[in-house]
């Protein structure tokens, strides 16, 4: 008989497994495997995706803030100052086409309170389309007092979210680096991970929580220690974690490779904006046209979505003068408010489009079409027919940018762009703390998948397969971080 048969009962007892000690192994044993797999993929995205958020997180906190930097800044071009009754809208643009005599209008914009007999507080905007620009998202912006007709400044304006230069500015440095296309591919790859850094962070947190949920610990952490970096880090994280994936997801929408996939299912999907007919002819049946896909550009500044307008000076005068009967029945017939773009006719058979622009505390974007000869509605586009995925579409693109809510929405991304700089700060903290001396910390351990519910080694790959389609460049930093993974592993074992 072995020393093992000749146990007595009560320590075979301590050794069996009863259903309550059973049950309590259990939980423990795939927390380890679900805190290893979370912890091994949020650790080294963590480490070699960081710097580019951190980049991402400091530009956003200015680009955050530039709607009401850009009111500051060119405050003498917004602001009309005559103190006079507005003259007609066709007056205004006539002063406006002798800055750029050859150049064709692309849209004028006009605040509500600029109206015919009261006088204006906002000057006039009268975009003049320059081929010789980077895009055609650019335009000349020529500022026009409506009172005394005086040109308050000329500005190139960019995009349908009318962005002045410093906005622009701030948003090419957010969005790519200053580096043109390629400088897109730090952006989306950031913007990529987010998501999957925010769920790590926070199952890692909820296994924690669950582990210590026994154990008293009342000692405060040290200053200086990981420890406390990692208290501060959690804390930060799961306050932040609706915002990171706000983020993720809108960021995504206006990438360099997966916004295109985004805006191919949307396109499939049916669910881009709808645009209004133009045409004036009642034999033409020509359907309205899908509008460009509003997240190909950062805040949606987008490619041209206008329609053609005049080519050279031909009929401009008569069109001009069409202008105020426009204005006029887009605000009361077509019952629009705000800021309205104006955009002229393509030819003599088409109809102006009067469409409400992207400002704070404007949840609808109302389009109608109208006959410049008679005034009527031609067409209506209201933002309620739009449909429902475009509708949250916009409201993102206006979050993201910091308009939906004006100031509230700025402070708000300010928040969690310093937010994400400490998450940066803290999660590097915790790894040099982790290393010895001087020396960095170790990477965690491979994720073990046979410790893994069957169920979560099905699913899981899936999910990130499915990821790796709408986001290629999460897929390509994916296979990178698995090549020096097993570089650093193979290393660290030769030494």
């Amino acid at each position: 008989m072995t020393a093992a048969d000749q146990s007595s009962p009560s320590q075979k007892s301590t050794r069996d497994t009863s259903p309550e000690t059973e049950k309590s192994t259990r939980p423990r044993r795939s927390d380890s495997a679900w805190f290893s797999a979370f912890s091994r993929i949020h650790f080294i995205a963590g480490i070699f995706i960081a710097p580019l958020i951190f980049i991402a997180a400091f530009s956003g906190f200015f680009y955050a803030f530039a709607p009401s930097l850009e009111q500051l800044v060119y405050k003498d071009e917004i602001t009309a100052t005559s103190g006079t009754a507005a003259h007609p809208l066709g007056d205004q643009i006539a002063a406006a086409r002798k800055v750029y005599p050859d150049l064709s209008i692309k849209g004028v914009q006009v605040a509500e309170d600029t109206k015919v007999g009261d006088v204006p507080q906002t000057n006039t905007r009268v975009l003049f389309k320059d081929s010789s620009l980077e895009s055609s998202s650019y335009t000349h912006a020529v500022f026009v007092d409506p009172g005394d007709l005086s040109i308050k400044g000329d500005l190139i304006q960019y995009g349908s979210s009318s962005a002045l230069p410093l906005r622009t500015w701030l948003s090419n440095g957010h969005r790519r680096l200053w580096l043109a296309d390629p400088g897109r591919i730090y952006s989306e790859t950031a913007a990529s991970w987010l998501g999957p850094l925010a769920v790590s962070g926070l199952a890692l947190w909820l296994i924690n929580r669950r582990r210590r949920s026994n154990q008293a610990n009342t000692r405060k952490p040290r200053r200086g220690s990981r420890r406390l970096a990692s208290q501060r880090h959690s804390f930060i994280g799961v306050i932040a974690v609706p915002g990171l994936l706000f983020l993720c997801l809108s960021g995504l929408t206006w990438s360099l490779v997966a916004g295109t996939n985004i805006t191919n299912v949307r396109s499939q999907l049916d669910w881009m904006p709808p645009k209004p007919s133009t045409s004036l002819s009642a034999s033409s049946d020509a359907t309205p046209s899908q509008p460009a896909d509003p997240h190909a550009e950062h805040g949606g500044h987008g490619p041209d979505q206008s329609l053609p307008a005049h080519r050279g000076n031909a009929n401009a005068t008569s069109s001009d003068s069409q202008a105020e009967t426009v204005l006029e029945s887009a605000r009361q017939a077509g019952d629009l408010t705000g800021t309205l773009e104006l955009t002229p006719p393509a030819n003599n058979d088409s109809a102006w489009v009067a469409s409400e622009i992207r400002q704070p505390y404007k949840l609808h974007n109302d389009t109608v079409s109208v006959n410049g000869n008679t005034g009527e509605i031609t067409d209506r586009i209201p933002f309620s027919s739009w449909p429902i995925a475009a509708q949250a579409s916009a409201w993102i693109i206006q979050l993201h940018m910091g308009m939906l809510f004006g100031i509230y929405t700025q402070i708000a991304l300010g928040l969690l762009a310093l937010a994400i700089l400490a998450l940066v700060i803290y999660g590097y903290t915790m790894w040099f703390k982790r290393g010895r001396g001087s020396r960095a910390g170790s990477l965690p351990a491979p994720i073990v998948w046979s410790e893994l519910p069957v169920w979560a080694r099905v699913v899981i790959p899936l999910v990130l397969l499915a990821y790796c389609i709408v986001a290629p460049l999460f897929a390509v930093s994916l296979v990178v971080f698995a090549v020096i993974s097993l570089i650093w592993r193979l290393s660290t074992r030769e030494s």
